[in-house]
């Protein structure tokens, strides 16, 4: 082979290694300088690639690549503010970050460490959900007394025989209902009904009668009148299947850290429990140094003290240390809220996670957002009022903000059959006064009516008026529609009107104070983001040349 021959062979990969190796040395350039930091090419360009997609331009040029270049630098100077004032020596931020930091680890550590299935079968979200009684609408009639007395007499006629609705006309002192024979003249969902009464309503089949109920100062008896299938709503179906994940992650994890407990030799230190009790009992904060290092627990590398007692206490809701009142207590406090994170930590900690780069960089980049909400509060906190009269102003200024949710107004007569439907719509088609039909023959709950057959309902009402409001969504305005059979009955309705009605200051005031408030703080950080760029202009260069050659349209050959 000639000499001649071989060069030419070898130009070709010459030239792809020197235009890779150009490539590289792109990525690589600073296009911006602040102070001791840099900004790199690729840093410039992973930001922009990580903005949401809203953000994101069809074609990034060198004005758009300046343009986030300039947010970077922002950032930057703004971290270099909060790092001037101390932000990052605070307590505050200290602990926060020591709480993201184990945070991380023990999140990085259970991905790696518990095998759990990522997918959720439809049957078994089915199945939850009917267990639960998530697929059911029920409709309850009930009876209301003043005593229990009165709940028992009640009782004893119902097991004797009287029908509910009779009961309910002769004893009950709810007005709106006891017309009805009780009835409450809408369905209702699960999720929809206060706590305390779920179980013990939706646990009873259609006729099924409940034990008295205190309700407020009263006693209520409640029966099933009907019940309807309801279909799960997308939104319900996934979080449903985020339960079911989540306790199937706690299962696996609990094996887990049962595990990690014998393999780490987790002892616990009777006379550290006995001195912590004596301290819960007598209202200790654990504030002092000595307090927070009494040691409950030991294993080995390391002790779990009243320190993470406290600061676990600290993370619930309420005092909850000072519900503790005995060791019992407190051995079962540690076990659920502080033992597991700690043989966790320890775990990723000798696995080495804390040293792994993506999760150097990942706490250091949480660090920066820390001391940027930290810098931003205090600034807001000394820039931002907002006065009463400005409320006003804005509410006014923005009234097609404030609007209620479409509502259908109707007025209806609701009966039970379809043959004395037709039969009133007989007599409405003589002239007699549809309210005046209502009045005397609607079986619709006055809780839900006025004595006319008047009412109003938003469209996301649909599962408490058992098909009607599909119904009333369609019907022409003014026009008498039905008889419609719906799950309550037969309906004979017009609908009066459609509209959305401005909310009054009152109903809105709250959402007014939030979006005023939100953009007075927008307007003040930047402007005094503006003032830190002003104040620390000299400890910024930004590299034109490197910033064009990286992001400027490329010459065609």
């Amino acid at each position: 082979m000639s000499r001649k021959m071989t060069v030419f062979r070898l130009l070709p990969l010459v030239l792809f290694t020197v235009l890779m190796g150009c490539t590289v040395e792109i990525g690589d350039r600073v296009v911006a300088q602040i102070g001791d930091e840099e900004i790199t090419v690729d840093q410039l360009r992973k930001f922009m690639n990580d903005l949401p997609e809203y953000a994101k331009a069809e074609h990034t040029g060198v004005e758009e690549a300046r343009n986030h270049l300039n947010t970077m630098i922002n950032i930057e100077l703004l971290i270099m503010e909060a790092k001037a004032a101390d932000l990052d020596e605070s307590p505050e931020f200290r602990a926060r970050l020591e709480g993201v930091r184990r945070e991380k680890l023990v999140s990085t550590f259970q991905d790696r460490a518990l095998e759990v299935e990522e997918e959720v079968e439809a049957s078994k979200v089915r199945e939850y959900a009917e267990q639960m009684g998530l697929l059911r609408a029920i409709r309850l009639a009930d009876i209301m007394v003043p005593s229990r007395e009165n709940a028992l007499a009640v009782l004893r006629e119902l097991k004797n025989g009287v029908p509910f609705g009779q009961v309910a006309k002769k004893w009950s002192i709810n007005k709106k209902t006891s017309a009805q024979g009780g009835d409450l003249g809408r369905y209702t969902t699960r999720e929809n009904m206060i706590t305390p009464l779920q179980d013990k309503l939706f646990s009873l089949a259609v006729g099924e009668i409940s034990e008295p109920i205190r309700i407020g100062g009263h006693y209520s008896i409640f029966t099933v009148i009907a019940d309807s299938a309801i279909e799960l709503t997308p939104q319900r179906k996934l979080a449903l299947e985020m339960g079911l994940k989540k306790e199937k992650k706690q299962r696996a994890q609990a094996i887990l850290v049962a595990e990690l407990k014998e393999k780490y030799h987790l002892e616990l230190d009777r006379e550290g429990l006995a001195l912590i009790v004596e301290k819960v009992r007598g209202g200790t904060s654990f504030v002092p140094e000595t307090e927070r290092n009494i040691v409950l627990y030991r294993y080995d590398g390391g002790e779990i003290t009243a320190r993470d007692l406290a600061e676990a206490g600290h993370a619930l809701q309420g005092n909850a240390l000072a519900q503790l009142s005995d060791s019992s207590q407190v051995i079962a406090f540690a076990e659920r809220h502080v033992v597991p994170n700690a043989m966790l930590v320890e775990a990723a900690l000798r696995a080495g996670i804390d040293e792994e780069a993506e999760t150097v960089e990942w706490l250091e980049d949480q660090g920066k957002q820390f001391l940027l909400r930290a810098l931003r509060a205090r600034v807001l906190r000394a820039k931002v009022t907002i006065a009463e009269n400005e409320l006003r102003q804005f509410y006014e200024a923005h009234a097609a903000r404030y609007l209620h949710p479409e509502q259908i107004e109707v007025q209806e007569i609701l009966v039970e059959t379809e043959a004395e439907a037709l039969r009133l719509i007989e007599q409405l088609q003589k002239g007699v006064p549809l309210g005046d039909l209502a009045k005397k023959y609607s079986i619709r709950s006055l809780e839900e009516r006025d004595e006319e057959g008047r009412f109003h309902f938003h469209l996301f009402e649909k599962n408490f008026f058992g098909g009607f409001v599909e119904l009333a969504e369609k019907a022409e305005i003014g026009a008498l529609t039905g008889p419609a059979k719906v799950n309550e009955g037969y309906s004979i309705f017009k609908v009066l009107s459609r509209e959305r009605k401005r909310e009054t200051f009152a109903e809105a005031e709250w959402r007014v104070r939030s979006q005023l408030k939100r953009e007075k703080n927008r307007k003040a950080f930047n402007q005094f983001t503006e003032e830190v760029r002003n104040k620390y202009a000299s400890k910024v260069v930004i590299r034109e040349n490197n910033l064009n050659a990286a992001f400027g349209e490329k010459k065609s050959p």
